[in-house]
C-alpha cells in the first residue's frame, strides 16, 4: 500500500542515480565509507520494508532527497599529446643537428654566392687578396694624366709662356739619383766611384714611390741615393732593369721620406707620345752636372721623331729636340705642350761640329717595359741563342756560299741548342724569310713572343740543306 509505494520509489530513484552515474557512486559511496570500520556497519539497523512502514508519517512530506558529491578530479596528461611534445622535441632536435652540420655547405653554395652577386651587382665590389693583387697599369692614371692635357697656351693670359707652368708642375717629379758603383783600375784595385743622373716619379702609393730613370744612370750600382725637392736625400733600391731599352725602375720606401716631404712627392702625369708633331714645344727637366744644377729646365722644339740610334750594341728609336741635354739629364723628363711627360731623356750626341741634338725615349715606347720591370722585375724578350756573323754578296761570291747569318756560337742551353743548331751552319730562311743580315734576324725575332715555334732554313757543311723548328726562349737578364 502506502508503505510499499514509498518502498518502490526510493529503490527506484536510488538505482537511477546509480544508472545514470555509476562510476560517480561508487567514488562517492568509498568516500563517505572510508572512515566507517564493518562493525559499525553491523550495528546499524537495516532498512528494511517493515522498518520503513513503522516510521512516523509527516503531514505533507516530500519523497526521500539524495544528493550526490562529486570528487576533484586529478588532471592527468594526455598520452596522445605527450607523444606529440617528444616527437615536436625530437624533430626539434633533428632540425637543429641537420641545420648545424649543413651550415658550411650551404654558406659556401648558395649564400656566400648570393652574397658576391648582390654586391658585384650593386656595389661593384672585387674580390681581391694578396695573393692575386692588380698588375701596375698606366691605364689606371689616365685620370692623372687628363688634369694636366688640358694646359695650352689658350689657357693662359696673353704673352704669358707655359713653361713656368711646366716646370712647377712637372718640376717637383723630377729627382736626382746618386749611383756609387765599384770600378776596377790599372792595377787591379777596386774602388768606389760616383755617377749622377735623373729620374721621373710616375707612381706613388702607401709603401713606396716608383721612379723610372736610364738603365745606364743605376747599371753596377752599390748603393743609390735619390734626392726629391732638391734637399732630401734618400736610399732607393732596384725593382727592374732593361738593358735593350735602357730603362730602370727603383723604388723608395715612404717610410725613408722625411717627415717634412711626406705626401709632398707626386707622380708625373705622363701622355702620349704618338700625338707629337714636328715643330711641338719641348722641355726638357733634370739635374745636369749634379746636384748643384738640379731641376734645371730647358726649352726648344722637337725636331724629328722615329730617328734611329745605334747605342754599343743595341738600336733605339727615339725622339730628337734642340732642347739642352747635358750628362746628369739622362733619365729626366721631355715634356711638351699639353704638360705632360712625352719622353725620358736619354742621351745626347757629341761632337765639335753638333750643337742641339739630344735624344729621348717615346713615352709609349717606356710605358709596357715599365709597366714590366713593375710587375715581374724583368722585361719577357724571346732569343735564338746565337753569336752570328752576316754573309753579303761579296763573302758570298768570295767563298761561294749562300747570303744569310753564319752562326759563330750556340749558346748552351737556348732554342737554338735544343733544335740542334751548330756553329758553322749558315740560316738563310727565319719564320718564312729570307735572311739576309744580323739585324734582320733579330727585328724577326723580336716580333715574336717567348714560346713561339718558328722554322729555320740552314746550311750545313756547305751544301746540306736543313730546316729545323726552334723554341723562342726568354733572354737572360744582362
Amino acid at each position: 500500500m502506502d508503505e510499499d509505494r514509498v518502498y518502490n520509489e526510493i529503490i527506484k530513484e536510488d538505482g537511477l542515480s546509480q544508472e545514470m552515474n555509476p562510476e560517480v557512486s561508487e567514488h562517492t559511496d568509498a568516500e563517505l565509507n572510508q572512515e566507517v570500520t564493518k562493525e559499525d556497519r553491523k550495528a546499524e539497523p537495516e532498512i528494511t520494508k517493515e522498518a520503513i512502514s513503522h516510521a512516523p508519517r509527516i503531514e505533507n512530506s516530500v519523497p526521500y532527497y539524495s544528493q550526490t558529491i562529486k570528487p576533484v578530479k586529478k588532471h592527468k596528461l594526455n598520452k596522445m599529446k605527450a607523444a606529440a611534445i617528444v616527437l615536436l622535441v625530437a624533430f626539434g632536435g633533428l632540425c637543429v643537428g641537420l641545420g648545424i652540420g649543413l651550415a658550411g655547405p650551404v654558406n659556401r653554395l648558395f649564400v656566400q654566392p648570393a652574397l658576391e652577386s648582390v654586391s658585384e651587382r650593386f656595389f661593384n665590389a672585387d674580390k681581391k687578396t694578396e695573393e692575386n693583387q692588380a698588375l701596375f697599369s698606366f691605364d689606371n692614371q689616365k685620370a692623372e694624366e687628363m688634369n694636366a692635357e688640358n694646359m695650352t697656351r689658350s689657357n693662359l693670359p696673353k704673352y704669358e709662356s707655359i713653361i713656368p707652368e711646366i716646370a712647377k708642375k712637372i718640376g717637383p717629379s723630377v729627382v736626382s739619383i746618386r749611383n756609387t758603383y765599384v770600378v776596377t783600375d790599372w792595377w787591379n784595385q777596386e774602388r768606389l766611384q760616383e755617377g749622377i743622373g735623373s729620374g721621373i716619379v710616375f707612381h706613388v702609393n702607401d709603401k713606396e714611390v716608383l721612379i723610372v730613370t736610364n738603365y745606364h744612370v743605376v747599371a753596377n750600382n752599390n748603393k743609390l741615393t735619390v734626392t726629391f725637392l732638391g734637399n732630401y736625400s734618400v736610399p732607393a733600391t732596384v725593382v727592374g732593369l732593361d738593358s735593350p731599352s735602357d730603362l730602370a725602375v727603383i723604388k723608395v720606401l715612404q717610410e725613408d721620406l722625411p717627415n717634412e716631404i711626406r705626401g709632398k712627392v707626386k707622380a708625373a702625369p705622363f701622355g702620349n707620345s704618338d700625338e707629337l708633331e714636328v715643330g711641338e714645344l719641348a722641355v726638357a727637366i733634370g739635374n745636369p752636372l749634379g746636384d748643384a744644377y738640379d731641376n734645371t729646365v730647358t726649352a726648344g722644339v722637337i725636331s724629328a721623331l722615329n730617328r734611329k740610334i745605334q747605342i754599343a750594341d743595341k738600336e733605339l728609336t727615339l725622339i730628337q729636340t734642340d732642347a739642352a741635354i747635358n750628362p746628369g739629364n739622362s733619365g729626366g723628363a721631355l715634356v711638351g705642350s699639353r704638360g705632360t711627360v712625352i719622353g725620358i731623356n736619354s742621351i745626347k750626341l757629341v761632337d765639335t761640329s753638333v750643337e742641339g741634338m739630344g735624344f729621348a725615349i717615346p713615352i709609349n715606347v717606356a710605358k709596357p717595359i715599365i709597366e714590366e720591370l713593375v710587375n715581374k722585375g724583368s722585361v719577357s724578350r724571346p732569343y735564338l741563342g746565337i753569336m752570328g756573323q752576316d754573309i753579303n754578296e761579296d763573302v758570298s761570291e768570295l767563298y761561294e756560299i749562300p747570303i744569310g747569318v753564319l752562326v759563330r756560337q750556340v749558346i748552351e742551353g737556348s732554342g737554338a741548342d735544343a733544335a740542334g743548331i751548330q756553329a758553322g751552319d749558315i740560316i738563310i730562311e727565319f719564320d718564312g724569310e729570307k735572311i739576309t743580315s744580323m739585324k734582320q734576324l733579330t727585328k724577326i725575332i723580336e716580333s715574336h713572343k717567348v714560346g713561339d715555334k718558328i722554322d729555320v732554313k740552314l746550311i750545313r757543311d756547305g751544301s746540306y740543306k736543313k730546316t729545323v723548328t726552334v723554341t723562342l726562349q726568354q733572354k737572360p737578364s744582362e
